[in-house]
């Protein structure tokens, strides 16, 4: 039987804020203060970075990079990442406040986990002053973990694997293949892959399916259920170990996990 130690969650996305908008709110506006426009699915690709690396990865993107070119006639250069980015903290910080909600299953995949003795960490692509906002509120609401580290509190965020580092001193684990790393974009798995844990993906809620809850609940089933299974082969395509629907569904991912009964779904 293999006895797990730990869960390390993602935040926006995973464990609040059902879709991940407020990233995706204040990137948008961030890059029109410029008059730059960009599209959702060009936001939420490299979601899950440290937010400034996350617009360098936009602007290094063809079209975009052919876009700026075309508006400035040069190539974006460090400043202008910078001013992306103040325009993205002036953004992210007047709304933030209101995309701290819970997303539904949470509160009882953590009273499960309580009632397991495995412990709960979390790492995100936020930066510490933005953590906090999100962190009290989810205090508030109920949802504690053991330990939170953001992107800037390391040398690189995701897809590096130091945050998951700073997890496991902190919870004081040993075996990273005691912890399964729960998230919703590529750069989560790579997190947890490159660290040597488990890890696992969450298609309802994620930036990576991209519908609020009421979109999810009014979308005609089979155009719903296409969506679902681009987005879990996508990141099975990445390597994730283990692929759910919904939050809820963790609880007997890790039975299935310390039975011996466990493959890759």
């Amino acid at each position: 039987m293999k006895q797990l130690e730990a869960v390390i969650f993602d935040w926006a996305g995973t464990t609040v804020d059902y879709g991940c908008m407020a990233p995706i709110l204040a990137m948008k506006h961030a890059f029109l203060q410029q008059e730059l426009t960009i599209t959702l699915d060009e936001i939420r690709e490299p979601m899950g970075m440290l937010k400034i690396d996350h617009i360098k990865a936009i602007l290094n993107m063809d079209r975009v990079k052919l876009s700026f070119n075309e508006k400035y006639g040069r190539y974006s250069e460090h400043h202008d990442i910078q001013k992306i980015y103040d325009q993205f903290e002036m953004h992210i910080f007047s709304m933030l406040h209101e995309h701290t909600e819970m997303i539904p299953g949470v509160l009882d995949v953590q009273n499960y986990l309580r009632n397991h003795d495995i412990k709960i960490g979390s790492t995100t692509g936020y930066t510490k002053k933005m953590i906090d906002i999100v962190a009290e509120s989810a205090k508030d609401q109920g949802y504690t973990p053991d330990f939170i580290i953001s992107a800037d509190q390391v040398k690189r965020g995701r897809p590096y694997p130091y945050m998951l580092h700073q997890n496991l001193a902190a919870l004081d684990i040993m075996d990273t293949r005691s912890v399964i790393k729960v998230g919703d974009t590529i750069v989560d798995i790579q997190e947890g892959l490159y660290a040597g844990c488990f890890t696992m993906g969450v298609i309802k809620g994620s930036s990576m399916l991209g519908l609020s809850k009421n979109e999810i609940d009014n979308m005609p089933p089979r155009e719903l259920d296409q969506r679902i299974q681009q987005v879990k082969y996508q990141m099975l395509n990445a390597g994730a170990h283990y692929v759910i629907d919904s939050i809820a569904e963790l609880p007997l991912i890790i039975e299935l996990i310390q039975t011996g009964n466990s493959h890759v779904a």
